[in-house]
């Protein structure tokens, strides 16, 4: 009998909570909890203090982290809404626990850069060329050309992109790829200085004689086709492009025609 009572009433307990828990949903179902985009970033001792002594496990969290934020507990969160002033802290404080990584500037570059928001890529190039000033150049010069890349295409302020250009392009890299070398000559003709893009191009092939056959049938094609430009803008007569023939002591990279053909020797070897 006793426990025919105690069954009862644990029925009635249990039936009881299962109502308090419908009514509780019905009532609250349309409440979200506040989920942030992005937390505030640590200081660096809080960071040193969380990490427990390993800031390499503690970076990899945190990485993780910052590639998900806006994107967890089922939502999907546009890059217009992030805090992009925010995001460049924490790419910041990344960078101070593990400035060798690549990941950082990575998803700086490659992911938050396509914010609907073209404005907000400025903290990004911003932080892109931090990593590279305080990094290898040897290593790291691929994100100060992606700088560039932002600054030019998704800001379209082509005197940012320039600086930047001429930084890459003077860095002293030993391995430095030519189209990088010459990144400003290509800036400057969005700009419509194609004069101080052909100056570029002169002074560029007098600093350097190891071209390889194909990058002398390019500047071979950028100077014959610029000074045709040029000659055009200035309206001379079809037949006095005399320029094009002196190009061995003006731009010391001789160039000969032969129909379609280009061919180029480099006079300074």
């Amino acid at each position: 009998m006793v426990k025919h009572l105690l069954k009862d009433k644990l029925n009635i307990v249990i039936f009881a909570l299962i109502i308090a828990a419908i009514i509780n949903w019905r009532l609250t179902y349309h409440v979200t909890p506040r989920l942030e985009i992005l937390p505030p970033v640590p200081t660096k001792l809080q960071a040193e203090a969380a990490s427990l002594g390993d800031e390499q496990a503690y970076f990899r969290a945190l990485a993780l982290q910052l590639q998900m934020s806006g994107d967890t507990w089922g939502r999907f969160t546009p890059l217009k809404d992030y805090d992009y002033a925010e995001l460049e802290k924490w790419l910041y404080l990344l960078d101070e626990l593990d400035a060798k990584s690549n990941f950082s500037p990575s998803i700086a570059a490659y992911y938050y850069s396509n914010t609907q928001r073209s404005s907000d890529v400025i903290y990004l190039v911003n932080y892109l060329e931090h990593h590279y000033d305080n990094g290898d150049k040897n290593e790291k010069w691929w994100w100060l050309a992606q700088a560039v890349q932002l600054a030019n295409y998704r800001l379209e302020n082509r005197p940012l992109a320039l600086r930047l250009a001429y930084k890459l392009s003077n860095s002293g890299v030993s391995k430095l790829p030519r189209w990088a070398q010459q990144m400003p000559i290509f800036i400057m003709e969005k700009m419509g200085e194609f004069e101080q893009a052909l100056l570029f191009m002169k002074d560029f092939s007098k600093r350097h004689d190891d071209f390889s056959q194909g990058e002398i049938n390019f500047m071979n094609y950028f100077i014959k086709n610029r000074l045709k430009f040029i000659n055009e803008q200035l309206n001379i007569e079809p037949g006095r492009e005399g320029n094009i023939e002196n190009l061995d002591d003006s731009f010391g990279v001789n160039l000969e025609t032969d129909g379609d053909e280009k061919k180029a020797d480099t006079s300074s070897k």
